[in-house]
């Protein structure tokens, strides 16, 4: 039998923060340890997720037997050393440190003596244009500076207050900039550069004048910043902000999900307020989302998902031609009566390459009962049927599409089916298509974030998709309307019934799923529709890309 290498635990050394014997292990500094063991050291401008400068001072220590004070964010930890944190020469010199950073940051809030009473009966932050004090701030619940102040019992500023006067940068998409607010802490810089690889951002001009911004001072949208909003999720003032969601005020909720506008599968953490969807961002730790984000998952959800364009409720078409909003009990019938007066080789099924895994697998499962497997996807403005060789013959024969992403089917692609009667429409967005005489019915849909589900991802990868806000109108999932239309169809063959038997069915039958065609990570789309129709936002950042490089790429 070979031998197994035996695996030597990891060498832990010794040292004394504050009387307390901590272990650590090599390249570990003192605040890493101090962290680790519970023991709190201020700072502004270190973070466990970015490279650390010492750049803010606040979290200088004593270390016995060296000259001065050193930052604890900088200074490897050694054995036996021993180290002080919070004595009170420490702690005077952070507030004289605190006091610096503050005479060039709007802080007459932070040392007002009747702060508590003011924001008591000023509860939300009012909606000013330029922020001069903590009640005009939407980042003042989340600002670290106040929790600076509070911990240090910082009660004046002795040094002459600085207002640098800098315009509000508003030109850019998404985000609103006012340097006015900026520490220099360099957080926003260290993110782009080292953990997602971008030289977007760094600090220009020199001294006062100093401050974050781009090369020659170009708008973002004109450079090779992404907009991936790393820079918004690390800064510790309100210098920067994503606009969509800036005044919102705490979300309800926080909830993990996986965004499927593409192929990639990013984990996300949608805001919830009000039941609906505010705003996105990635978990908190930047390490675990180094160069995954896009400005798609990040900012265009709130927009995309609560546009008043949004299909509600179910429609279908009377005798006199006229459509009607109903319900889905009288739907669901009328759709099953349509279906089940053609023949299945009279049937297609135009599948959402965006939908989840059990919606797409009950359209398939639906298709092989009802519809000869007649299941097409559009990729590249190109019908594309997955698993079976289909002709053209079988397009003319259709009568009767069941759609699931209208706004994808271009006037050729229709052109194609020229035997056309009856469409079915099961969608999120209304689309030219809707306005068709030979539109019988229209099915409101769920977007991803309004249910629960699974989706598969490039590199084989199956991820969890949660519900985090509630449907719009009357909208319910498209597994569940495909469950609904094939029930009623009354054939014993159709043997999915609920979410769980889609489920065990997938998992009998991977192959389904597998041969899909994912939607590419450039996509500009969702479920066919555009998304700069619906994101003003993103409209400009498509323009202005295609406008300075030609291409838009994620």
């Amino acid at each position: 039998m070979a031998e197994v290498a035996e695996q030597k635990p990891v060498a832990m050394e010794t040292m004394t923060i504050n009387g307390k014997t901590v272990s650590f292990s090599s390249g570990e500094t003192i605040l890493d340890v101090a962290r680790r063991s519970g023991i709190y050291i201020p700072t502004v401008c270190a973070r466990a997720d970015l490279p650390s400068t010492g750049s803010c001072r606040l979290c200088i220590v004593k270390v016995e037997g060296a000259r001065g004070y050193v930052t604890s964010c900088t200074t490897p930890a050694e054995p036996d050393m021993v180290v002080t944190t919070n004595s009170e020469e420490i702690e005077k010199l952070r507030r004289g440190i605190l006091e610096l950073i503050l005479s060039e940051h709007p802080s007459a809030c932070l040392v007002c003596a009747i702060r508590e009473t003011c924001e008591k009966f000023n509860a939300p932050s009012s909606k000013a244009g330029r922020v001069t004090g903590c009640n005009m701030c939407p980042n003042r619940d989340t600002c670290e500076l106040r929790q600076l102040v509070e911990y240090l019992g910082l009660e004046g500023i002795r040094y002459p207050l600085l207002y640098k006067g800098l315009p509000l940068e508003r030109d850019d998409p998404f985000m609103d900039r006012d340097y006015n607010l900026c520490i220099l802490c360099g957080r926003c810089i260290r993110v782009c550069q080292e953990n997602l690889g971008l030289s977007a951002i760094s600090f220009i001009r020199r001294g006062h004048c100093t401050k974050v911004g781009t090369s020659f001072e170009k708008l973002h949208v004109d450079g090779n910043c992404v907009f991936c909003m790393h820079c918004v999720d690390v800064c510790p003032t309100g210098a920067l902000t994503v606009r969509g969601s800036k005044w919102y005020g705490y979300p309800d909720s926080e909830i993990p999900t996986t965004c499927i506008l593409c192929e990639r599968g990013c984990e996300l953490v949608i805001d919830v307020k009000w039941n609906k969807v505010m705003g996105a961002h990635p978990t908190r730790d930047m390490n675990a989302g180094k160069r995954e984000y896009c400005v798609k998952g990040r900012c265009c959800l709130p927009a995309l998902f609560n546009s008043p364009h949004r299909l509600k409720y179910p429609a279908i078409r009377r005798d006199d031609s006229t459509m009607i909003y109903t319900d889905w009990g009288y739907v669901i019938p009328q759709v099953s009566e349509a279906i089940a007066r053609y023949k299945p080789e009279e049937i297609a099924i135009l599948c959402s390459r965006s939908l989840t895994d059990e919606s797409i697998f009950a359209l398939h499962e639906f298709a092989r009962v009802f519809a000869e497997s007649n299941v097409f996807y559009i990729v590249e403005g190109e019908i594309v049927f997955p698993s079976i060789e289909k002709s053209d013959k079988i397009l003319k024969d259709i009568k009767l599409l069941y759609a699931t992403e209208a706004n994808s089917l271009s006037k050729e692609i229709e052109e194609q089916f020229v035997s056309l009667e009856d469409i079915i429409i099961q969608d999120i967005y209304p689309s030219p298509m809707s306005r068709s005489p030979k539109v019988s019915a229209i099915l409101p849909a769920t977007v991803f974030t309004e249910m629960d589900g699974t989706k598969s991802c490039a590199g084989n990868r199956r991820k969890s998709v949660t519900k985090a806000a509630e449907p719009q109108g009357s909208a319910i999932p498209d597994w569940e309307i495909t469950v609904r239309v094939g029930t009623a169809l009354n054939s014993a063959d159709f043997r999915i019934k609920d979410f769980r038997s889609i489920q065990n069915h997938i998992l009998r039958h991977p192959w389904v799923i597998a041969a899909v065609p994912m939607a590419p990570k450039d996509s500009l789309t969702y479920r066919g529709s555009p998304i700069a129709d619906f994101v003003p936002d993103f409209r400009i950042f498509v323009e202005g890309r295609v406008q300075s490089k030609g291409e838009v790429h994620f």
